[in-house]
């Protein structure tokens, strides 16, 4: 995304009423910084306000600290302040070269970033009622933008609503599903044919959002514990699985015979293909196909492979999702995964970490 001071508007701008002209001097990035310190202004709620604070990231705005200094802004284009207001521009210019460099001053990128990156590991706020309030926001804060006749956001206004979309159902699903994975049956396979739980028989796997998550909703509004004193997750006590040697047997029984033996192919990220609509004639579980997916080219590598859930746990499943976990091989050619750390959305832009 560029800046433009040309007389030119897009058909998409054109559509919405956009009167270019009015910020035709001004950087991209000044333009958005003002419109989204505006908008989080007139917020009234201070959950929204929070909330707010994170979404503006994607347009690479900071609504507490701001690349002017405040009197710089409120001086901004007032008589007697031209001195100012060039420097002010120089400023905003000046950055917005910069992450024109970087790769990351595009709209569309920064909302897959603040949906995934940021909202699942810098600032975790992961819960059903988070996760809809915050892409209202988003949403009211877009519409905002065009209004504010920023015709580059209006270019890309439909692809971000259709972003908006995907982001309410999936991240609701992720919360849930980091809180199952690997499932009943891949835990089994770890504890018996050679992962991580036979060798440590601790979950110490649990993504950090969703490890932070789940101690915030053991707490009521006061910070105090909820349920009855010394209940324990019914998945974990003090973060040792509950499965049993004899559970994990019962759990494999049929599928795989004791005596085999697994390979540990290594931590991968794998990238859900499809999902069975059916359960596995021998195994009653759901298979999903992935394949090994290569985050520095943002492809996948070829391999296609199967793993299997229960249907309590692949009904949070998504074609797109991508795992990062450790792979293993059993011998009878079915494969397992343990150590989840951690579930990316569809949309997540994946080599994030290569750019820097």
């Amino acid at each position: 995304m560029t800046s433009s001071s040309g007389n030119t508007l897009s058909p998409a701008a054109a559509e919405l009423g956009i009167n270019m002209r009015k910020f035709s001097n001004d950087p991209l990035l000044l333009r958005l910084d003002m419109a989204t310190y505006a908008f989080y202004k007139n917020l009234e709620d201070e959950t929204d306000k929070k909330l707010m604070e994170i979404v503006a990231r994607a347009a690479n705005v900071n609504v507490n600290t701001r690349y002017a200094r405040k009197k710089e802004l409120k001086n901004y284009k007032q008589p007697g302040h031209d001195e100012n207001t060039r420097n002010v521009r120089i400023k905003y210019r000046t950055c917005e070269e910069n992450l024109l460099q970087s790769g990351t001053f595009d709209p569309v990128w920064g909302l897959k970033w603040l949906l995934s990156f940021v909202v699942l590991v810098d600032m975790p706020v992961l819960n059903s009622v988070d996760v809809s309030r915050l892409c209202e926001l988003t949403e009211q804060w877009l519409d905002a933008l065009v209004q504010k006749d920023i015709h580059e956001i209006a270019d890309y206004i439909l692809q971000l609503k259709e972003l908006l979309q995907v982001a309410r159902v999936e991240l609701v699903c992720l919360r849930t599903l980091c809180e199952k994975l690997p499932g009943q049956f891949n835990n089994a396979c770890s504890l018996l044919f050679g992962g991580d739980l036979k060798r440590v028989y601790v979950d110490s796997y649990l993504p950090k959002w969703a490890a932070e998550l789940r101690a915030r909703d053991t707490l009521d509004n006061q910070g105090q514990p909820v349920g009855k004193a010394g209940e324990e997750s019914d998945s974990l006590v003090g973060g040792i699985s509950r499965m049993s040697m004899t559970d994990a047997q019962e759990c494999v029984a049929g599928i795989v015979p004791l005596g085999t033996k697994s390979q540990n192919r290594g931590s991968y990220d794998l990238r859900v293909q499809s999902i069975g609509s059916t359960t596995d004639v021998d195994s009653g579980l759901i298979p999903i196909q992935v394949c090994i997916f290569d985050r520095q080219q943002m492809k996948e590598q070829g391999e296609e492979l199967t793993l299997f859930l229960e249907q309590s746990t692949a009904v949070d499943i998504r074609v797109g999702f991508t795992i990062e976990a450790t792979l293993y091989r059993l011998d009878n050619g079915r494969h397992f995964i343990d150590s989840v750390t951690m579930v990316w959305p569809s949309y997540a832009p994946l080599d994030y970490s290569d750019i820097f």
